[in-house]
């Protein structure tokens, strides 16, 4: 089960009211587009948000695995049946951006810097932005219940859509669980000691991305190289930036932390070690978190 926003526009009535996503193959030059090759990966049970001019419009559940049509001018598209539920008050994304903006990967993101809609179709997003996005919708559908329309208070809609919210937090959560403690136990699997201080006490070790997983795509994500055995204390030291690796994987240690170091089992040019498909990783969180000073 993922969660995808796709960006509709003037598509979204005629799509609605087929039931599907479309999107063609190939554009005038006959190139493929990244953002309409995601078709390619969905799969039933999956949750697509609906992005129509600024805001969440419907939400809606993949029915059936993508398939090619060719269309009346004779044009070939990927076609997907879903199945839609409107939001009778659609959320809007402008005043929730400054909490999207940090859950955003860096690469084929679904919105721009400045928060508008990125040019494109479909957008897979990870786990955190799925349940961020949830949340604001239960908010939103919740206080419908509390303080209801005329219109609302005769509809049905509004308890069956929480209903539904409130499982796909569920199901949602309890992936992302899953997830987490099978990477937890294939990478300890593996490396059986912290990378810093070579404790292997087992309930003392954490397996923490190197790159935060809200700044990753998907096969970033999933990377097993995208992770770096810590006892608890180095864990945290490593989150808040205070130490790092260098690209030969000697350990950088913050100034921050000079009077501190020794009694942390920190010596600035120790040896961490690390395989060249982990060293990406360690670039980026030396480039974006490490504090120097």
């Amino acid at each position: 089960m993922n969660g995808l926003i796709v960006m509709q526009g003037e598509t979204y009535e005629e799509e609605r009211k087929q039931s599907l996503l479309q999107t063609a193959i190939f554009d005038r030059s006959g190139a493929r587009n990244f953002s309409w090759e995601y078709m390619n990966d969905l799969v039933p049970g999956d949750l697509v948000m609906h992005y129509v001019k600024g805001q969440i419009k419907a939400l809606s559940v993949v029915k059936e695995p993508t398939h090619i049509v060719t269309d009346e001018a004779g044009q070939k598209k990927y076609r997907a049946k879903v199945t839609y539920t409107d939001l009778e008050r659609p959320l809007d994304i402008a005043p929730l951006f400054e909490n999207i903006r940090p859950l955003l990967p860096e690469k084929y993101a679904p919105f721009q810097q400045d928060g508008s809609g990125n040019s494109g179709y479909l957008f897979p997003i990870h786990v955190e932005l799925t349940l961020y996005l949830i949340k604001q919708l239960r908010i939103v559908v919740e206080d419908q219940l509390i303080q209801p329309t005329l219109l609302e208070e005769t509809s049905n809609l509004t308890v069956s859509l929480l209903g539904k919210l409130r499982d796909w937090q569920t199901a949602f959560i309890a992936q992302r669980d899953e997830f987490l403690q099978q990477r937890r136990l294939d990478a300890l699997t593996e490396h059986t000691n912290c990378a810093i201080c070579g404790a292997a006490f087992a309930p003392l070790l954490d397996v923490p991305f190197i790159k935060a997983p809200e700044k990753c795509i998907q096969e970033e994500r999933l990377d097993k190289y995208n992770a770096l055995v810590l006892c608890h204390n180095h864990h945290m030291l490593f989150k808040e930036g205070l130490v790092t690796m260098n690209d030969k994987g000697q350990l950088l240690v913050s100034e921050r932390l000079v009077d501190e170091q020794y009694a942390l089992g920190l010596y600035e040019g120790q040896q961490v070690m690390l395989v060249k498909e982990q060293k990406k990783y360690v670039k980026w969180h030396r480039n974006q978190v490490f504090q120097s000073i």
